[in-house]
């Protein structure tokens, strides 16, 4: 319902990648690659974004030291604050989804979701996985397409069963820093939370 208020999913996509990182200027092709979609929907996308006010062009320098054309988020756009807040309360993935998409790489034990899937930027990782058998090319591609669909990069932790064992023994500070600050579990057969 809600890719249809706003015109579709690669709208909805690209808007939170404005939207979730402010400051950042892209070009049409990191668009593309960072919305896992085509250039030339992207472009048409594109348009109706920059005619809508949201998005303004801006020159900036490349890797390679040359000026080129980018797009950045318009911040004098009225409505900026409420179209980010709304699209964080309705984040387009539930704790199954985040499940079925892990499970993709290897057999989690434990997953837990902080920061930026419950609105909390201040955490030093969106996303703890523990588990074994995963396949790290394949934890990539899935880490590659959460941050699609949120609109950010994320941070995330993975551990092995038995490193995550031996580190949360002695009290690792990130371990500890993910289990004693705001976070939602997803999976725990490890019997953490009782």
């Amino acid at each position: 319902m809600i890719d249809k208020i706003f015109g579709g999913p690669l709208r909805l996509k690209i808007m939170k990648l404005f939207l979730f990182n402010p400051i950042e200027v892209f070009d049409l092709k990191v668009i593309a690659k960072k919305t896992e979609s085509r250039l030339p929907a992207v472009k048409k996308e594109m348009k109706v974004l920059l005619l809508s006010g949201l998005i303004k062009t801006k020159i900036f320098k490349n890797e390679k030291g040359r000026k080129q054309k980018g797009l950045i988020l318009n911040n004098n756009f009225g409505h900026t604050n409420t179209l980010k807040d709304f699209l964080v309360k309705i984040s387009p993935l539930s704790e199954t989804q985040i499940f079925d998409k892990i499970s993709k790489a290897g057999k989690p034990k434990f997953a837990a979701v902080s920061g930026v899937f419950i609105n909390n930027p201040e955490c030093r990782v969106d996303l703890l996985i523990v588990g074994d058998k995963f396949k790290k090319n394949i934890l990539a591609r899935v880490i590659s397409s959460l941050e699609s669909e949120l609109g950010s990069e994320l941070r995330y932790a993975f551990f092995e069963t038995a490193d995550f064992e031996y580190r949360r023994s002695f009290g690792d500070k990130l371990v500890r820093d993910i289990l004693e600050y705001p976070h939602k579990i997803i999976v725990d057969k490890l019997g953490i939370t009782s």
